[in-house]
């Protein structure tokens, strides 16, 4: 619901603006009935505004005629995503008792070697300085190391023993660790353990978002499989990786792609949270554009809007509401003295608005210092091991940054 008392002046008299061409000028004057919109009421109006102006639905009418529905089409856009920026994708009925979930923070990558375990890490260590309540869970199943990077050798317990059925419940291979933060290890001994199959994820996926915690973190691993994309679009926040090598950038940006493509291709998915909006034909389409081997490398995000537009009007709002929701935060990691940060963050903000339509958020950067090396070999996270370094102080500042997302 939108709450009126709660406006500027100028927010009040935009989405009356908005109410007018998504509704009526009537509506756009009653506070009650702007009072009253939820995210249903202004989709529902959008499908039908969409489909009766939407210019391609005209290709007979004079040309005066049809410049005129695109202008209006155009309005009827920009109103829907004025009144959807100011209502929430669920409303909570009154009294209703909302049950507290952990937020999900995943770390991620398409390229090994970058810091990922050590970012993780230390993040779980901060933030059970800070008080909360935080698990730390090695995702990264074809290579799992993040024990160590917690000081821990060897665990009796690990993620295989619940996927493999010899450990009922997640909390039962919860490790406490000596510097905070709760530990869900990783085995990748066991053949076949990174490519788990999509039922057994769902079911590990529902698990990890029942756990009990103020913060999960989700260590991943350095490629850009199903499982581990699916696992970086599970959580509440995205944090990518990269440093300032073109190939660890290159990719950083292809994992980037590849996740949007992937929201995109399940948005209607079995996980997904528009699963009861089903829409078979647009499924269809969508999954023939992002799977297409000629739009692979090239693909533009702006090209699939269009097409989207000009076939399926009604669903556009829809498609930028997926889009709008996919903010994943880019952090530069080893930052030395040679390294143009600036200019790698630039690059792959500015191809990421060009090719994917998306604004790529920047999370900061972490220093490259000769005691992460030592802090590495002696199981010890640089939190603990050298407090007061530059490494420390800036891991404080992103992940104040985080918590305030």
């Amino acid at each position: 619901m939108i709450s009126i008392n709660d406006l500027a002046t100028t927010e009040l008299q935009q989405i009356r603006v908005a109410s007018a061409y998504l509704f009526s000028i009537d509506h756009a004057k009653d506070d009650a009935f702007i009072s009253s919109l939820d995210l249903s009421k202004i989709q529902s109006a959008f499908r039908i505004k969409a489909k009766r102006y939407h210019p391609d639905h005209y290709h007979s009418a004079d040309p005066d005629e049809i410049e005129k529905r695109k202008e209006r089409f155009v309005k009827i856009e920009q109103a829907y995503r004025v009144l959807r920026s100011h209502v929430p994708a669920t409303d909570a009925s009154p009294g209703a008792t909302i049950r507290p979930r952990a937020r999900i923070i995943a770390v991620g990558g398409a390229k090994g070697g970058i810091g990922k375990s050590v970012f993780s890490a230390n993040l779980a260590v901060y933030l059970a300085a800070c008080g909360k309540r935080t698990v730390v869970v090695d995702l990264d199943l074809g290579g799992a190391n993040l024990h160590l990077y917690l000081g821990k050798t060897y665990l009796q317990w690990n993620i295989n023993d619940y996927l493999n059925k010899r450990a009922p419940t997640l909390e039962k291979i919860l490790v406490p660790t000596a510097y905070g933060p709760s530990l869900i290890g990783g085995d990748s001994s066991q053949l076949g353990t990174a490519n788990i199959g999509f039922t057994r994820k769902l079911k590990l996926v529902k698990a990890i978002k029942e756990l009990k915690a103020d913060y999960i973190i989700l260590d991943l691993g350095g490629d850009t499989s199903f499982n581990v994309v699916d696992f970086f679009l599970m959580a509440d926040q995205g944090v990518v990786l990269t440093t300032c090598d073109p190939a660890s950038y290159l990719d950083a940006y292809n994992f980037i792609k590849v996740a949007l493509l992937r929201k995109l291709d399940r948005i209607f998915g079995a996980e997904s949270a528009w699963k009861d909006k089903r829409d078979i034909p647009l499924e269809q389409f969508i999954e023939k554009f992002t799977k297409s081997s000629n739009h692979l490398n090239m693909i533009q995000i702006n090209r699939l809007m269009m097409e989207i537009r000009r076939h399926y009007p009604q669903q556009i709002g829809l498609i930028q509401e997926v889009i709008d929701d996919f903010k994943p935060r880019l952090l530069i990691n080893r930052v030395s003295s040679r390294c143009d940060a600036p200019q790698v963050v630039k690059r792959l903000q500015d191809v990421s608005q060009k090719m994917l339509s998306i604004n790529l958020p920047y999370l900061g950067s972490l220093p490259q210092q000769i005691e992460i090396e030592n802090s590495v070999r002696s199981l010890t996270p640089m939190m603990i091991s050298h407090p007061h370094s530059q490494f420390a102080q800036t891991m404080q500042v992103l992940t104040n940054s985080l918590m305030r997302l």
